[in-house]
């Protein structure tokens, strides 16, 4: 479990046809989490038919919505794998498994477990769903988005529950997205809420009062919106914020050599 403080599963049934198809997956991971993948394994079984090339197409389309979408720290390490491994026990048509909702569960196990390092990653008290739109395309979204919750002064502020417009708009400038500030929108809601609170917009702060922004950003988990104006790009990010745990965790102490890490 290395530095893991609890079990990362889940599991799933579907039907495909007159079946019952089990999709399982189990992982491991909390510091060194950076997409590319990360110091992580996860492990995906089911009792499914299905050709070969068909789950390994399946695994990569569930890993760029998931495992690849995630950060803790922003480093990363060469030890990380997610394997699918299916026994093709449950009898399927291997052509039900096409027209059935497999993608689908299987793009949710993992989601799911991605979510799941997040929130257990090291030090970690946030838990917060960045997403950006309105890039020129997916490419300049994903590298916004990863500017911004890389940058360890949005994440400390975030540790301190903190709406800090200004950090995001200074993590944006340096990304190599093409940013027009006069543009931009940064606004915050609750997990998966319709509501956005703008802190920011089309270059100018907003009246909306500081305590009333706070209330949703010192909660455990929330969304963090951001809209660039310039095109049709846009992309996910589920990230942490950065405490003095983490680094307390990580610094070690010279004099003990047990508590020096990789």
């Amino acid at each position: 479990m290395t530095t893991d403080t609890c079990r990362k599963e889940i599991a799933v049934e579907i039907k495909v046809g007159r079946s019952a198809v089990r999709i399982g997956g189990i992982c491991k991971g909390a510091g060194m989490i950076q997409p590319g993948m990360a110091t992580m394994l996860g492990f995906i079984s089911t009792d499914a038919a299905i050709e070969s090339s068909a789950l390994k197409r399946a695994l990569k389309i569930a890993v760029g919505k998931s495992f690849n979408r995630i950060t803790v720290d922003g480093d990363m390490s060469t030890n990380d794998s997610v394997i699918a491994l299916a026994n093709g026990r449950a009898g399927n048509s291997k052509s039900e498994i096409r027209r059935s909702q497999f993608q689908a569960a299987l793009n949710f196990v993992c989601l799911e477990l991605a979510k799941m390092i997040v929130r257990d990653g090291e030090g970690t008290s946030r838990f917060v769903a960045l997403r950006v739109r309105g890039a020129r395309n997916d490419r300049e979204a994903e590298a916004a988005a990863r500017a911004i919750a890389n940058s360890s002064l949005v994440r400390t502020s975030w540790c301190g529950g903190d709406p800090n417009w200004g950090r995001i708009l200074c993590a944006l400038g340096y990304s190599k997205a093409d940013v027009d500030e006069t543009r931009i929108d940064v606004g915050y809601a609750q997990p998966d809420g319709r509501k956005i609170l703008f802190a920011f917009r089309r270059g100018r702060p907003t009246n909306v009062a500081l305590k009333t922004l706070a209330k949703i950003t010192s909660a455990a988990e929330f969304d963090l919106h951001v809209d660039l104006h310039r095109g049709q790009g846009e992309f996910l990010l589920y990230a942490a914020d950065l405490t003095e745990n983490y680094v307390a965790f990580n610094k070690g102490d010279i004099t003990d050599p047990a508590t020096l890490g990789g």
